[in-house]
C-alpha cells in the first residue's frame, strides 16, 4: 500500500486509530469461550496479559502460538485483528477478521471491527487514488452495515465512481469506456454516458468505413466509363 499524504484524509484516519485505541478494552477477548487444557488456558492468559499492557509484538506471537492449538478461536482472531490495526497492518487485520466471521458469522463485535478497519483502508485508497480499490472495500462495508449506515457509504461509492468517469472521460479511450462499463453497470448517470459515447463512436466507425468503401468504388466506375 502506497504512503499517503496528510490531508483532510490523513487527519480523520488518524481519528480513527484514536478511536479505535480508546475503544479497545471494551472490544478485546480476554475470555474464552470454550474449554481448554490447564496449559491453553495458560497461554490464553500470558497473551491477553501481554495485549493489556500494550505489548503488541509479543501478544502477537503468543496468539499465534495459541491459534496453532486451537484454530477454532474467533476470540483469538478478533484480539489479533486488534493488534495488527494497532501495528499499522491493516491487511493483516482484515485477514484475522474475516477468519473470526467465518467461525461465528453473526458476531457483531467482530463486524464492527472490521468495518472500522475497511474504512480506513479504503480513506487511504482513496487520497492515493485508488479508486478501485477503495470502492472494494467500501462495497464489503455496506453488506456488513445497516441498512441506515449502508445509504452514506453507498454515496462515498458514487463519488469514487464520479473520481473514476472523470479520468476515463480525458482518457478518451474505447477501452477504458468498454472497462468502466464491465466494473460499473448500474454507476448512476455515468453508465448511461458511457454506454451512449460507445453507441456514438461505433456508429461513427461504421459511417466511416462506408465513406471509405464508397470513396474507393467512385474510381472503378470512372475508370469503367472510359
Amino acid at each position: 500500500m502506497k504512503f499517503f499524504k496528510f490531508g483532510i484524509i490523513g487527519f480523520i484516519i488518524l481519528n480513527y486509530m484514536a478511536l479505535g485505541c480508546a475503544k479497545a478494552p471494551s472490544q478485546f477477548s480476554d475470555i474464552p469461550s470454550q474449554s481448554l487444557s490447564k496449559f491453553d488456558q495458560e497461554l490464553f492468559a500470558r497473551a491477553a496479559l501481554h495485549q493489556q499492557k500494550g505489548q503488541i509484538d509479543s501478544a502477537i506471537v503468543l496468539w499465534n502460538k495459541f491459534l496453532q492449538r486451537n484454530p477454532n478461536s474467533f476470540e483469538v482472531r478478533n484480539n489479533l485483528g486488534l493488534l495488527y490495526y494497532a501495528n499499522d497492518e491493516i491487511v493483516k487485520a482484515i485477514y484475522h477478521y474475516d477468519q473470526g466471521l467465518k467461525l461465528r458469522p453473526r458476531e457483531d463485535q467482530l463486524k464492527m471491527n472490521l468495518v472500522r478497519v475497511l474504512k480506513v483502508q479504503s480513506a487511504i485508497l482513496e487520497e492515493n487514488r485508488e479508486y478501485d480499490e477503495a470502492i472494494v472495500g467500501l462495497s464489503r462495508i455496506v453488506q456488513l452495515s445497516t441498512a441506515k449506515e449502508q445509504e452514506a457509504i453507498e454515496r462515498q461509492i458514487e463519488a469514487l465512481e464520479d473520481q473514476i468517469f472523470k479520468q476515463v472521460k480525458k482518457s478518451g479511450s474505447m477501452g477504458e469506456y468498454q472497462e468502466f462499463l464491465k466494473k460499473y453497470p448500474r454507476s448512476l448517470g455515468n453508465s448511461d454516458e458511457a454506454r451512449l459515447w460507445i453507441e456514438n463512436k461505433l456508429k461513427a466507425k461504421k459511417m466511416g468505413n462506408q465513406g471509405s468503401l464508397s470513396s474507393d468504388f467512385q474510381p472503378s466506375l470512372a475508370t469503367e466509363s472510359r
